[in-house]
């Protein structure tokens, strides 16, 4: 017996607001497990210190669909022995469970469109078929190319300092062009280019998209993030100099704020979240 969590795109599909577990006898074409290690044919085994989920498969919805597991319905599915299924976007679910689950539904995610986006191979055009021993691996039966699930990492930083004027404790944050209409204001970050250490990335970025130069970075924790394939990483370092300039193309605001008088930030459940909550820790 094999249980598997539905993927649309970026979101899980849920029933009265918690995930749908399909359950089935056997693993179906196209269903991909969850466990970690070199051969995934397996049931679900974490190597990680996780707490057990009832969930050991992913399968991309339109899959579903077309083995008859689901059926579309106005802005949702049903299936077979349940109705009103919706897909709950990633970031809809980050108050709704704690990181572990977050953890494995963000994988499922992930290698739902690490699958999606090898279905043919990268170099000759071939349509790929699975690794034969069962490792997380599309492979092109003509050139033999491997494409196995690529993590991106990302840099996030809490930019701190003490006011010159009246030495309250102060972070960095901006507003970011998608964040507009809500008024969030988020931390600085981007992509690591190829070349760069995390910190490198991390002094770059914090130059690139507000004008500032940070020294004396700490590295406090991660976490997957599914858009697409990211591993942030997050640190926590001071200011060093400069003077605010934000990048036009990314930024449409940003600035030093005293820690007991923040705008609307990040929810919780984002590494964005926790850091700000970390940086308000050391200064209570």
């Amino acid at each position: 017996m094999i249980s598997l969590w539905i993927i649309d795109r970026d979101a899980l599909l849920c029933h009265d607001g918690a995930p749908f577990v399909l359950m089935l006898d056997q693993a179906p074409k196209g269903a991909i497990s969850l466990g970690f290690g070199e051969t995934h044919q397996a049931h679900y085994e974490p190597t990680a210190p996780l707490d057990p989920l009832p969930v050991t498969h992913a399968l991309d919805a339109q899959i579903a669909c077309d083995l008859g597991l689901i059926f579309p319905y106005g802005d949702g599915y049903d299936g077979k022995s349940v109705q009103n299924l919706r897909a709950v976007s990633f970031r809809e679910l980050l108050n709704l469970f704690d990181q572990s689950t977050l953890h494995i539904i963000s994988r499922a995610i992930m290698l739902v469109q690490w699958q999606n986006d090898h279905a043919y191979c990268s170099r000759c055009g071939t349509k790929t078929i699975n690794h034969a021993q069962g490792e997380h691996a599309k492979v092109c039966p003509k050139c033999r190319h491997h494409a196995y699930p690529r993590v991106q990492p990302c840099i996030i930083t809490a930019i701190t300092r003490t006011h010159p004027q009246t030495g309250k404790p102060q972070i960095l944050l901006a507003l970011h062009h998608r964040h507009r209409t809500n008024g969030v204001y988020g931390l600085i970050a981007g992509f690591v280019e190829v070349g760069e250490t995390l910190e490198m990335a991390a002094k770059r970025e914090a130059f690139e998209e507000v004008g500032v130069r940070i020294d004396q970075l700490e590295y406090i924790h991660s976490q997957p993030w599914p858009y697409p394939s990211n591993l942030m990483a997050g640190f926590i370092a001071r200011f060093q100099s400069g003077e605010i300039r934000v990048q036009a193309g990314e930024i449409s605001d940003a600035k030093f704020f005293d820690l007991d008088d923040l705008p609307s930030i990040p929810k919780a459940g984002t590494i964005a979240h926790e850091l700000i909550q970390h940086v308000i820790a050391r200064h209570s």
